[in-house]
């Protein structure tokens, strides 16, 4: 089988996934290729090193040289939010679509499997390729739709659309029109990366739970530290606007010494975590999945890496970059493995974002008070949720191991 993977490349748990399953179909005898931005290439290399690559940018040239002031918990309400943010217009749909388009046809693959990438099934649709998507329930029409737990704030605000873009499209190739934005995320068959407990959806027959996609844990011995490890990792960056959790952050690890800190982490924390000096626990984010096995608690974002830190019992303090990522953090906390941090259940800001334009408001945390000592408090009561952890981590390995991923693959592709 010839398959083609394609991800959105705004966060590493997205490449993550699809090289963990570029991995899984190498071995089984298929030939991969990963259709990646230039920007994450040389991390396909290391992750996928069976896989040919293509490149294809799924992001348009940014279209705002500076942003002074954008909201941190961004694209509140739908993906048009984040799309209009980075630009997204009829002619650049229709230029990727077309690009994604040679591809397909010089890849001539069986199967598609797609993460989040906009625009990717517009051009399999065209081409008749089936598509296999992975996406949480905010990607998913069965599923909750983006800032779904405070969707009551929306009332008498009017947000985004660009499903415009995709469907003048679609109707330009042939295709019936989008009627919901989420439908650029599935396929013919969607594999949810997680559990029913942390993902709201009404399930259909195309909606599979497969548990974590990624290595499975290593056993760890956490037990006999006489100081609890607390692993952090936001995955700043990607566009994302600063924060006030680094200085408050570091001004936590200096003043608990009771507890273990390590900090993943890119540019932004150096001025924070000097590697080498005063702080020894300044690591890649590469080194993640080791430290999960080791950790007592995570501070996360709330994405991937919450998923795969409950799988292994470790319970979540989330600090979310999105109203998806919020959502999975509210329903962690309702199974007692983690907490949201409570900085965000203030009301969502109505303001104008100047990357989106000045004829509507879009919601956001503008600015979310983060302090050194709100997160002690918070992880105070987190290093005691390792019960409830536990029962979800039950529950993630019964669909890891119950998902036959390559079969549901192979199947989608005719064979």
């Amino acid at each position: 089988m010839r398959a083609l993977l394609t991800f959105w490349d705004g966060g590493e748990g997205h490449l993550a996934r699809i090289a963990y399953l570029a991995g899984l179909l190498t071995k089984r005898g298929h030939r991969c290729t990963v259709l990646s931005s230039a920007a994450k290439a040389a991390r396909v290399r290391e992750l996928a090193p069976g896989s040919e690559i293509r490149l294809l940018e799924n992001r348009p040239p940014s279209n705002v040289p500076a942003r002074p002031v954008t909201p941190v918990y961004s694209h509140a309400f739908r993906h048009a939010q984040r799309r209009a943010a980075l630009g997204f217009t009829a002619g650049f749909v229709a230029g990727n679509v077309a690009e994604a388009g040679r591809v397909i046809r010089d890849v001539r693959p069986e199967l598609i499997v797609n993460d989040y990438h906009d625009t990717v099934r517009i051009a399999a649709d065209a081409a008749g390729v089936p598509v296999v998507s992975l996406a949480m329930a905010h990607g998913l029409t069965s599923g909750d739709t983006l800032g779904a737990w405070k969707v009551h704030e929306q009332r008498g605000h009017r947000v985004p659309e660009r499903l415009d873009c995709f469907n003048e499209v679609r109707t330009r190739l042939g295709l019936p029109p989008y009627a919901d934005e989420r439908e650029t995320f599935e396929g013919t068959t969607n594999l949810i990366p997680t559990c029913a407990e942390l993902d709201p959806v009404r399930p259909r027959a195309a909606d599979v739970h497969v548990g974590p996609v990624m290595a499975a844990p290593r056993p760890a011995a956490r037990g006999g530290r006489q100081r609890p490890l607390v692993v952090s990792y936001l995955a700043e960056g990607n566009n994302r606007p600063e924060s006030a959790f680094p200085e408050a952050c570091a001004r936590l690890v200096a003043e608990t010494p009771e507890w273990d800190f390590v900090v993943l982490g890119g540019e932004r924390y150096h001025r924070w975590f000097s590697p080498g000096a005063s702080f020894p626990g300044m690591v890649p984010p590469s080194d993640y999945l080791t430290l999960l096995d080791r950790a007592d608690a995570v501070i996360t974002h709330g994405g991937t890496t919450l998923v795969h830190a409950l799988e292994r019992s470790v319970p979540v303090l989330c600090l979310p970059w999105t109203s998806s990522e919020a959502s999975w953090a509210v329903r962690a906390e309702e199974h007692g493995a983690g907490l949201l941090y409570p900085a965000y259940r203030r009301p969502l800001e109505w303001r104008t974002d100047p990357a989106v334009g000045a004829d509507v408001e879009v919601a956001g945390h503008w600015s979310i008070p983060v302090t050194a000592a709100g997160l002690r408090n918070a992880l105070r009561r987190v290093l005691d949720l390792r019960t409830g952890a536990a029962a979800i981590a039950g529950r993630l390995r019964e669909h890891r191991a119950a998902a036959k991923v390559v079969p549901l693959l192979e199947a989608a592709a005719g064979g």
